[in-house]
């Protein structure tokens, strides 16, 4: 019975992998559009919009008003560094995901536990924020 229960939960994990569980539209438009599922056309936010234009190769990151996540997105295309982000939690992140640093002094638990997720040192499982989780989710599938 425990055998048949774990398979159950195994797989019930994986239907709620995608990104449509997503309960934010611009994040579920962003989340669909870098899992190859959809365009970064309708997504409301300018900065997320042009975030993820530049991320599948359609424009750059010179568009994003918000500082910390124009050098963010520079960061992670290989024209910059994380070094002069100054939200700490997003600098530790950015470090992490372009190979500089761990993900060990972000403050924000949930954003801790997604950073070891998506850089392959950690689950989803433990994400409490129900989009962040199932964005984890869909990005290790």
């Amino acid at each position: 019975m425990k055998l048949i229960l774990a398979v159950l939960l195994m797989f019930s994990g994986y239907a709620f992998a995608s990104c449509g569980n997503i309960d934010d539209h611009d994040q579920r438009t962003y989340c669909n559009a870098m899992a190859g599922n959809g365009s970064c056309g309708n997504i409301d936010d300018h900065d997320l919009r042009t975030r993820c234009n530049a991320e599948l190769g359609n424009g750059s990151c010179g568009n994003i008003a918000d500082h910390d996540q124009r050098t963010y997105c520079n960061a992670k295309q290989g024209n910059g560094s994380c070094g002069n982000i100054d939200n700490h939690d997003l600098r530790t992140r950015c470090n992490a995901e372009t190979g500089a640093g761990s993900c060990g002094n972000i403050d924000n638990s949930d954003e801790r536990a997604f950073c070891n997720a998506t850089t392959g040192n950690g689950s989803c499982g433990n994400i409490s924020d129900h989009d962040l989780r199932t964005r984890c989710e869909a990005i290790k599938r």
